[in-house]
């Protein structure tokens, strides 16, 4: 194993070598907050997160001169997220952190740091082609048409792939990654003690998922996800495709687990332990819902309308349809309001 300065691993904190930095130094997550420089860290490593949340920029590199810091606030972010117990803050938490790691990758000048880490991933950052194991396993999560194995370009067992296909893999590599040990089990103590940090990043996803998705709608919601619903409750056996496609859809638009595993209590043979099983199961495994061509593949697409006809995923056609909802009613009162001053107009007139 290459041998790695301190400098590159404030780029790479998850490597080994940089968690065996903070065990040398004596830091230790346990009674952190109760330290002027603790609450510091844990301060830094919620702005990484609320960064991660936002998902408009990178997180930046310290530059106080803390030669460490950026390598604490990793793994107390880590810690945070773990916390929170939600999927969609871990999730964003990965995503951006994925992207981080992949951008100082790509601008490495040390060729030992970028072996060390390309390593440690199992990838080559040059590579034209894939064995169909490496490839099936890197575009598992990768929902769109295109690449699934049976659309690609396969030739004595590799897999044909573009510079900018190789990108997106490894970016997708580096997220599966890191995101493979989260969240962790947090020890209640820690719990209690980080709950402060906790709660504010919560607040921020939750206000996050409200700016992209307003406040839940189920008028809005596409007819494949009403028709999934009306079978959970009508106590129909979804396919995993299906349970996938609600489940994550719900998630992503705001919906908690415990608000999930409603829907599916109005069916008739409700199993409480075997729900929740499966809801959290794919909370903690999965992330976007598929795209409309994927759930059509799956047989779940199914009563299109015209608002279908214009987008590609179903979460696309929520956002239409609330900005439809939205203008319709905002229409609505203003004729309302108009009626009711002319009649106010009228009744003047006739006193």
């Amino acid at each position: 194993m290459a041998a790695v300065e301190l400098a590159d691993l404030l780029h790479y904190p998850f490597l080994p070598e940089a968690q065996k930095i903070l065990a040398s130094r004596g830091i230790s997550v346990a009674g952190l907050s109760k330290t002027g420089s603790g609450k510091n860290y844990l301060d830094k490593a919620a702005e990484r997160v609320v960064f991660a949340i936002d998902g408009k920029e990178t997180y930046p590199s310290d530059i106080s001169g803390d030669n460490i810091s950026d390598i604490v606030t990793y793994v107390l972010a880590r810690v945070l997220v773990s916390c929170t117990k939600d999927r969609r803050t871990v999730e964003r938490f990965v995503r951006a952190e994925a992207k981080r790691v992949f951008s100082y990758l790509k601008q490495e000048q040390n060729q030992t740091i970028k072996s060390r880490v390309c390593s440690e991933f199992g990838i080559s950052l040059d590579a034209e082609r894939l064995s169909v194991l490496q490839y099936v396993e890197m575009a598992a999560n990768i929902r769109e048409e295109k690449w699934r194995l049976i659309n690609r370009e396969v030739s004595a067992g590799q897999v044909s792939i573009s510079a900018d296909e190789l990108e997106i893999l490894l970016s997708e590599k580096i997220r599966v990654y890191l995101g493979s040990s989260l969240p962790m089990n947090v020890p209640g103590a820690i719990e209690r003690e980080f709950a402060p940090w906790t709660e504010k990043l919560l607040i921020k996803t939750q206000e996050r998922t409200l700016a992209e998705f307003g406040a839940i709608d189920e008028s809005a919601y596409p007819p494949c996800i009403q028709a999934l619903i009306q079978g959970a409750a009508a106590g129909v056996n979804l396919t995993h495709s299906g349970r996938f496609a609600l489940v994550s859809f719900l998630h992503l638009i705001g919906m908690d687990a415990s608000q999930i595993e409603g829907i599916f209590a109005r069916s008739p043979d409700y199993n409480p332990d075997m729900t929740m099983y499966q809801v959290d199961h794919i909370l903690t495994n999965e992330y976007t819902p598929p795209s409309c061509a994927t759930m059509l593949t799956h047989g779940i697409c199914v009563s299109k309308d015209s608002t279908c006809e214009k987008v590609s995923h179903p979460l696309n056609y929520y956002r239409e349809r609330k900005r439809y909802l939205e203008r319709k009613r905002r229409l609505e009162e203003a004729k309302a309001k108009k009626a009711e001053e002319g009649a106010v107009s009228e009744t003047k007139n006739e006193g």
